[in-house]
């Protein structure tokens, strides 16, 4: 990636980190069901020459019956389910990522930097680049170009049974020699372009990457933010985060301190000074007054 990936903090304002947590939780999910199929047929190592099926040995374990197998047979199937849940997993968090830009998008609508129908219309092949016009800041494009390579692969799974595509093969082939050795370090993985027709293996390395690409963009996304939101719309927003807390009023004495200090670890990457702070507060005040 280029030097200036996380050379500039982020502003952690309250939709922002919401937005966060939610893709980590859904990276934690998606490791988490990984590791238990994991556990799940290391456990049934032990249970090796029974005849057994799994609902007589594990009896109460919850929806047993949908996989009532012989104990051999479904540590077959667990030890083999991994290329399948990693492929479910791209899908899944290139879903989530598109939704996080998507709602960091509309965020630009009461600016007038895009329209609704820009917002309806964007989509996991553009929503990047739209976000990108309206703010006028450019991302990191080998992020941008990694992207596209996982959300292609995950086309391919959606809409032709995994085998390759034209479009896939064709942007493979034109990654730069500096994005092949960045999807490398990620995945572990020597790269070579997936022909069209070939099967499109995603594996651990796969999701890795994925989950490591989105989380670098919406770092980007982060900076587009703060590039396209006015400085005064910032202080509005951190004074409107303090004040819902509902621990001090906008009249209060200290109301610029506690904003200030609640500010403090938030909105560092502003640096927003005790004028716009002050200035926020009497917003608040004036509009709680009408």
């Amino acid at each position: 990636m280029t030097s200036r990936y996380r050379t500039r903090p982020q502003v952690h304002f309250e939709a922002f980190r919401i937005l966060e947590q939610r893709r980590v939780e859904a990276g934690n999910a998606i490791w988490a069901i990984l590791a238990g199929s994991r556990m799940a047929s290391n456990t049934l190592n032990l249970t090796e020459g029974s005849t057994r099926t799994l609902a007589e040995i594990f009896p109460t374990v919850e929806h047993i019956d949908r996989f009532n197998l012989r104990s051999d047979t479904a540590r077959e199937l667990l030890a083999q389910a991994e290329a399948e849940l990693c492929t479910m997993g791209m899908s899944y968090a290139i879903a989530l990522h598109e939704d996080f830009v998507k709602t960091c998008l509309s965020w630009l609508l009461p600016l007038g930097l895009v329209t609704r129908s820009q917002v309806r219309e964007a989509k996991t092949f553009n929503i990047h680049e739209k976000i990108e016009t309206a703010s006028g800041v450019s991302m990191d494009i080998d992020s941008l170009q990694l992207f596209h390579l996982t959300r292609l692969m995950r086309n391919c799974h959606i809409h032709a049974g995994g085998q390759g595509s034209r479009e896939l093969e064709r942007h493979g082939n034109g990654l730069t020699s500096r994005q092949v050795a960045v999807w490398e370090s990620l995945t572990k993985e020597p790269f070579t372009p997936i022909r069209q027709g070939a099967y499109v293996a995603v594996g651990v390395g796969g999701l890795i990457a994925t989950l490591a690409i989105g989380k670098r963009l919406s770092y980007d996304v982060n900076l587009c933010l703060q590039s396209a939101i006015p400085r005064d719309k910032w202080a509005d927003m951190a004074a409107a985060e303090y004040f819902s807390l509902g621990a001090k009023k906008p009249s209060h004495p200290k109301a610029l301190r506690s904003v200030r200090g609640y500010a403090r670890g938030r909105y560092d990457a502003l640096s927003l000074t005790d004028r716009e702070l002050t200035d926020a507060i009497d917003r608040i005040m004036g509009q709680s007054a009408i």
